[in-house]
């Protein structure tokens, strides 16, 4: 599980039951079976297990965590958070999961000496439909957690379009962007307070979720009338010669790149600078950039898009982050979809988790390579309609 679905799933459990009555230990590694969960898991019939040493031993350093954080302490209750299943999609192993899953609940309550565990799972996202066990698997976790009356799960299908953890964009990915991430863990902390007590108040504001993945959702935002200054737009594509004023005007245009809500910049071997005075300094919560995809306007992803951010102008931060360097997704989620010789037209919102920085300026660098690259609006802290 990537932060700051573990940050944001912390908050909400101590804010909903209690700071001093929850403790909450976690461990994650990428791209692991739940063979290396159970230590009893079997290969499906006529498969083989590789690395039969391995079984389990992932769930091995959890079962360590945990014993050091409870040692000594009275435990009312255990829920258990799980979101897997994306290695055994693809491996073809999703006929043994389901027993998998529940030696793992087995080895806990063995280990914690309990009879019941709570648990919550989440649905691996329809990216992954086209793995040989993605549909299987996707059924098996809904039911695992609508069969057991300790146990419930969570939709994440809506929560993948944006900037994945290698800072690469795409409209469907099988990770996640950060605001994703964090809308999860408050999913998860939901249904866990709901289980531990039945009674919780659902409405607590602290569930309240915010993930934009288009600029429609965005109502204001704290750049709107702020100063831009940089790269000036192509004299055909300026925007009614509102020029960069239109970055920044709260104004989002259509699909047709000739509308003069977008500002155009034609293909350039140098890089296009865009820089927003904010006025005073500001803490960041995200930035976010509206981009039009086209084939008609020759509108395709750019090279790479670049946020860094500034207290005084001369020392900018950030860009060195995998997030804040953002290039089209090359994997099956990326722009062009299969059997598509062009793409869009479409409008892409690139937004950047900013975790809280104080800045006063906002820079962007776009290298466009070969194509145009059309923006109706940069966007600081925005909020939903």
């Amino acid at each position: 599980m990537r932060n700051p679905l573990m940050t944001s799933f912390r908050k909400c459990v101590e804010a909903v039951l209690g700071q001093d009555k929850v403790l909450v230990v976690s461990y994650a590694k990428p791209s692991q079976p739940i063979k290396n969960w159970y230590r009893k898991w079997q290969a499906p019939e006529g498969m083989e297990a590789p690395d039969p040493a391995k079984r389990g031993h992932t769930y091995d350093t959890l079962e360590k965590k945990l014993g050091k954080l409870i040692q000594g302490k009275r435990i009312a209750s255990v829920t258990y958070i799980w979101m897997q299943g994306e290695a055994d999609a693809g491996k073809g192993w999703g006929k043994v999961y389901k027993k998998s899953f529940l030696g793992v609940l087995d080895q806990l309550k063995a280990f914690l000496k309990i009879d019941s565990i709570n648990f919550v799972v989440g649905r691996i996202n329809e990216y992954w439909l086209d793995q040989p066990d993605g549909e299987l698997m996707r059924k098996i976790l809904v039911e695992l957690g609508e069969d057991h009356p300790n146990g419930d799960w969570i939709n994440t299908d809506d929560l993948n379009r944006g900037v994945n953890p290698w800072g690469g964009f795409s409209y469907e990915d099988g990770h996640f962007p950060p605001s994703g991430y964090r809308v999860m863990g408050q999913r998860f902390a939901k249904k866990a307070c709901q289980l531990v007590q039945p009674d919780v108040n659902l409405n607590h504001p602290v569930f309240t979720e915010v993930f934009f993945d288009s600029a429609n959702q965005i109502s204001t935002h704290v750049a709107i009338g702020k100063g831009v200054s940089g790269s000036v737009p192509d004299p055909k594509h300026q925007g009614e010669k509102a020029g960069l004023a239109r970055l920044t005007d709260g104004k989002f245009g259509t699909k047709s790149h000739s509308d003069p809500n977008w500002i155009g910049f034609a293909p350039s071997k140098a890089t296009l600078e865009l820089i927003v005075d904010l006025g005073e300094v500001v803490s960041l919560e995200s930035v976010a950039v509206n981009t039009l995809v086209s084939t008609e306007a020759r509108a395709e992803f750019p090279d790479r898009i670049t946020f860094s951010k500034s207290i005084d102008r001369t020392d900018y931060s950030g860009h060195g982050n995998r997030y804040h360097n953002i290039t089209a997704n090359e994997g099956r989620g990326k722009l062009r979809l299969p059997g598509k010789e062009s793409i869009g037209p479409d409008a892409l919102l690139l937004l950047n988790d900013m975790n809280g920085a104080k800045a006063r300026y906002i820079k962007v660098e776009i290298q466009t390579g070969s194509q145009w690259v059309f923006i109706d609006e940069i966007i600081v802290n925005p909020k939903g309609k």
